[in-house]
């Protein structure tokens, strides 16, 4: 997986290291310990349910965690499917190569290189993060700061917080749970908006090629036509790895987004220390942006696609050949129907259904700082 590896980088390196892939007792290793913090943080949830504030703070984290951990089951249960979906995409570089379409084969290179670019700062930006949120933590095991753990957690009939569990778990959610947890969101999300950026991709390369055929002599554009009913439909069957793939997993974006400015407006009112709160209002913001960009990107994987039928039909067909012209209704009817990615299959994930999760998200965080204003008062 060449191309894959070049395209996906660290992300897709990541998940195989972990094992999800093909070592899932490996994975199992990794996983033992953020299913057993899920089951001590929802006992925590439960203790302080008389709590609000801090219910919606440890939610949050939770959520995290859980929908992480769901994650990685997916993609354990779908290995194989995950694996059959880059062999497809390395044997669409491989075709490039051997038909010797200079252009596409320009274009991907230079894609694939504006993609490990992004890559390349995502990571930069989630190390520092997840640096500082350890450095944080690992002051606080100390004794420097505010003594509190980046997820709490209870057990029954133990305490946590006493010496020496409090710096044990401290130190095991500082620098194993944590960074874990963090990186596998991480990584999967930059999965998700590098195979969605590819298909865009792939989209606007067909309209390019179908707009290019106005200079082409009837035996050239001939060819060219037959070429790109293929790669339409390469494409139609990539929108279904996408759905299979990645369906899921934005249901789980869609269900922990709701809550996410609720939580910031929270946080910001709790009386804890000045470096929790900037650790915890960036990784909301985190989940913010990234939950943004995974449905800006599927809004225009979906606007692309349509916008394939309107290629077809500019590309001066009336002045073709019979045999020509005989291609063309066969984009443009597959076209009809949009590309639409799904949330779970339930919705579609575009800009539409993201305002008004803004606007439900809003009316929620109304209620509920009504509810606190009351409380304090």
């Amino acid at each position: 997986m060449q191309f894959c590896s070049e395209l996906f980088n660290w992300s897709l390196a990541f998940i195989r290291r972990i094992g999800y892939f093909d070592q899932h007792r490996l994975a199992w290793f990794y996983l033992m310990s953020p299913i057993f913090l899920c089951f001590m943080a929802y006992y925590r949830t439960y203790i302080i349910r008389n709590d609000l504030d801090e219910v919606f703070v440890n939610l949050f984290k939770l959520s995290g965690v859980t929908t992480t951990t769901i994650r990685a089951f997916i993609v354990m249960y779908k290995a194989e499917k995950f694996l059959n979906f880059f062999e497809s995409v390395d044997k669409w570089y491989l075709e490039l190569q051997r038909e010797g379409d200079d252009v596409t084969f320009k274009k991907a290179h230079e894609f694939t290189q504006k993609i490990k670019k992004t890559s390349k700062t995502v990571l930069i930006l989630s190390g520092i993060t997840m640096l500082y949120i350890s450095f944080i933590q690992l002051l606080a095991t100390v004794g420097v700061g505010y003594k509190r753990l980046l997820i709490d957690v209870a057990f029954p009939g133990v305490d946590l917080y006493e010496s020496p569990l409090w710096e044990i778990m401290s130190i095991l959610q500082s620098l194993w749970i944590g960074p874990l947890i963090f990186f596998s969101y991480v990584s999967y999300l930059c999965l998700t908006v590098i195979a969605i950026a590819f298909g865009i991709f792939l989209m606007k390369n067909l309209q390019s090629k179908l707009e290019g055929m106005n200079e082409m002599t009837d035996e050239e554009a001939l060819k060219c036509i037959k070429k790109c009913v293929k790669d339409h439909v390469t494409i139609i069957k990539y929108h279904r790895d996408l759905e299979v793939l990645f369906s899921v997993g934005s249901f789980a974006d869609v269900c922990i987004f709701a809550i996410i400015p609720c939580v910031i407006i929270v946080i910001s009112t709790m009386d804890h220390d000045m470096s929790l709160l900037i650790a915890d209002i960036q990784l909301s913001f985190m989940v913010m942006i990234s939950t943004f960009i995974i449905f800006w990107m599927a809004n225009n994987f979906c606007c692309e696609s349509a916008n394939i039928a309107k290629s077809a039909y500019n590309c001066s067909w009336e002045n073709r050949n019979k045999e020509f012209r005989k291609y063309i209704p066969l984009i443009i009817i597959a076209s009809q129907k949009p590309l639409q990615l799904t949330a779970g299959g339930l919705k579609p994930i575009n800009m539409e259904f993201f305002l008004t999760m803004v606007r439900c998200t809003y009316s929620l965080f109304t209620v509920l700082f009504t509810m606190k204003t009351e409380g304090d008062s």
